[in-house]
């Protein structure tokens, strides 16, 4: 499929500021942020917070607590942090203080890994997915009430590493799961109990690296370790659009893709869009159209290897993205 070009959906955005993550040169997984600071973790399991704005970074100090691999990182309500850890936890901390330490841990039933984790719209349940151990690869759930234990767990639906948790943005009770095995899904948390829960399988044929929900919530889009994209209805798991490879719609005098970043849908406009980047660093936001793809812009000149976050703020259009070269961007118009 060839790439299209789209203009004017956002202003020209160029590059702001620079900072270095750290001077170990440590890869930036993972960013979160609200309207005035983000939260970048790294691969020496390491938290930075930096203040921003529309032209500077700055240092606003480190947090420690995880001794494996930070995998997943969220802002909440302005003012938790919240991340997810190899080492079986999850830590809170709550950004309005000036602790240094969690005010809260959630542990993982007999410390298994955690890959992903989510809460949803009532702020009453947090699910979370799990390395696969022995044979079990498991959604853990805590009741957020009553948060000192796990509160259910399901086993039966994936089969292999759980990527992906997310929360349906209207109901509280409709969630996704992505995982290596390739399935995306989709439960209606109205028993917990798995066989009953399970509303909708979606088979994308491959491992799933990426998915959430956009439009109106009733879509879903998934994005593999094999760099396919496709787009599903939900949770009917029909097949809305197969974009295949996206490598495929490299184009030497227009974009270099290599690989999918992640993707963001403009509640606002009602927008679907594709980030992708290249090995040497170069980023492409590329519009989801209608059995097609509309290059918007690339970012380049920040970055000298692999892209691995993007967050993007559509009310300013400001752009953070952090990568293995151990830096953190900053961009806007």
């Amino acid at each position: 499929m060839k790439l299209g070009l789209i203009h004017g959906l956002i202003p020209n955005i160029q590059k702001k500021s620079t900072i270095d993550f750290s001077s170990n040169r440590s890869y930036i997984f993972d960013i979160a942020l609200n309207n005035s600071f983000c939260v970048v973790s790294g691969s020496n399991h390491e938290l930075n917070s930096y203040n921003y704005n529309n032209n500077s970074l700055i240092f606003n100090g480190k947090l420690s607590y995880h001794n494996d691999t930070i995998t997943n990182l969220k802002i909440h309500k302005d003012h938790f942090l919240m991340s997810s850890s190899k080492d079986g936890r999850i830590a809170i901390w709550d950004l309005r203080t000036s602790n240094r330490d969690p005010s809260q841990i959630l542990m993982a039933k007999n410390r298994k890994p955690l890959l992903s984790f989510d809460i949803n719209i009532s702020d009453t349940l947090l699910a979370a997915g799990t390395e696969l151990v022995a044979k079990d690869a498991s959604i853990l759930f805590w009741d957020l009430r009553n948060p000192s234990s796990v509160y259910a767990e399901f086993i039966e639906s994936h089969n292999d590493d759980i990527t992906q948790v997310k929360f349906h943005p209207i109901s509280p009770t409709q969630l996704i799961t992505g995982s290596v095995d390739g399935l995306i899904c989709n439960f209606n948390l109205n028993s917990f109990k798995e066989d009953k829960d399970l509303v909708g399988v979606i088979n994308s044929g491959s491992s799933i690296n990426r998915a959430g929900y956009f439009g109106n919530a009733e879509y879903v889009y998934c994005l593999t370790h094999n760099e396919t994209f496709s787009l599903w209805g939900a949770p009917e798991a029909d097949l809305l659009c197969d974009f295949g490879d996206i490598r495929q719609n490299s184009d030497q005098s227009l974009v270099r893709i290599d690989y999918a970043i992640d993707c963001q849908f403009d509640l606002s406009t009602g927008r679907l869009y594709l980030f992708t980047g290249s090995n040497t660093g170069d980023i492409s936001m590329i519009h989801v159209n209608a059995n097609e793809l509309q290059l918007c812009q690339t970012f380049n000149g920040a970055h000298s290897e692999i892209v691995r976050s993007i967050c993007w703020n559509p009310q300013t259009n400001i752009f953070l993205t952090g990568g293995e070269d151990s830096k953190l961007c900053l961009w806007g118009p």
